[in-house]
């Protein structure tokens, strides 16, 4: 079988279809398959491709017509070179000039409830004609129950026809030894206790919000506590940057860039909570990897929140920065109900494994395929 899995190297701000990317991935190389660029699978196999194959494609192309264009013309040529049994489309959208059965992922159900949100070609794009993809794809998935339901009253699309893949975390997300812990403190935070926060580059109010939340805290409990910020793609806001510098607790604050994906993970799994502030419906990875290291967080009670992570953590109404640092004093000083936090979110790692998640995804690809 041979699969085509379309994204956009540029479309930075799709978190879901970069998960499905890198879990499918994984998962058909565990079984053997191939996984390569289309350019460099041409190229390397001269008309020999193998069998087994999941093979990326990179819709190159920025403005709306470029895109229409792409995916009406270039794509069908590129599915016939590779002879994909299916295709995988990862940002929204299709080409309803293809007779491959395609498998369309719905990356964030807020480009359909809200306008304004689809701000990049692709996204608009993707909203416009979003009851026209719907109807020429063979099935649709996207990350919760919820957005499944919108989804289907949005597009018309059957129940059956939709699938809920929900997030999970890369196995470098686990659970640490209290040791490990203690090497990691000692490495990134001078030995104290942090907060951690993955926060949307592209967001400066949501860093604001948290600093804030921090505030809140540290007038509370003047303790050592610190707080790392990651950013989610590559670097902090330059103005959030320059808000730091006159920060009451900016020498407790440190934003950390550049991190590989085991720095990432051991900060979160030895953080003494994650704070979340999602920045679309879609954002709930950062959730994904603090319950797979049982690390309690602070987040909104969204209702895809809720679907998956409740228990794990605090939630809040609505994520403001007052809420967000009463829930920080009260998983500071409330060791019971954090101990309980702990529990919830081993038991629910458990049915959240990644194998677990992949192979009925895998088992969608073969009956479409067939």
């Amino acid at each position: 079988m041979r699969i085509a899995v379309i994204h956009h190297t540029i479309a930075l701000e799709n978190d879901y279809g970069f998960y499905v990317s890198d879990m499918l991935s994984g998962y058909a190389a565990w079984l053997g398959y191939e996984v390569e660029l289309a350019d460099d699978f041409i190229f390397k196999n001269k008309g020999s491709l193998p069998e087994n194959a999941v093979i990326g494609i990179d819709a190159k192309a920025t403005g709306g017509f470029g895109l229409r264009w792409w995916y009406s013309a270039k794509l069908p040529s590129i599915l016939a070179k590779i002879g994909a049994d299916v295709v995988i489309n990862l940002n929204g959208i299709l080409s309803t000039a293809v007779k491959q059965p395609q498998l369309l992922a719905v990356p964030d159900i807020g480009l359909l409830q809200n306008p304004e949100a689809a701000v990049a070609p692709w996204q608009k794009l993707a909203r416009k004609n979003s009851v026209a993809y719907a109807n020429a794809s063979a099935a649709i998935i996207t990350y919760s129950t919820h957005a499944a339901n919108i989804v289907g009253q949005t597009t018309g699309k059957p129940k059956e026809a939709l699938h809920v893949v929900p997030y999970t975390a890369n196995s470098e997300y686990r659970v640490w030894q209290w040791h490990e812990k203690v090497t990691v403190k000692d490495n990134f935070a001078d030995n104290k206790e942090f907060f951690v926060a993955v926060l949307d580059d592209s967001k400066p109010d949501l860093w604001l919000d948290t600093l804030k939340a921090f505030s809140k805290f540290k007038k509370w409990q003047q303790s050592n506590m610190q707080l790392l910020l990651i950013p989610k793609n590559e670097h902090a806001p330059i103005y959030v940057l320059d808000k730091i510098t006159t920060y009451k607790y900016k020498d407790d604050v440190q934003v950390l860039d550049g991190l590989t994906l085991k720095e990432k993970a051991s900060l979160v799994a030895s953080a003494y909570g994650l704070i979340h502030l999602p920045a679309n419906d879609a954002d709930l990875l950062p959730l994904a990897e603090a319950l797979q290291c049982a690390t309690p967080f602070v987040s909104v009670g969204t209702e895809n929140i809720e679907e998956f992570f409740a228990g794990g953590g605090i939630l809040t109404a609505t994520g403001g920065p007052e809420e967000l640092g009463d829930g920080l004093i009260t998983l500071y000083k409330n060791e019971e109900q954090r101990s309980e936090m702990v529990e919830n979110a081993n038991a629910k790692a458990v049915t959240m494994q990644r194998d677990a998640i992949a192979k009925p995804f895998w088992d969608l690809i073969e009956s479409l395929a067939k």
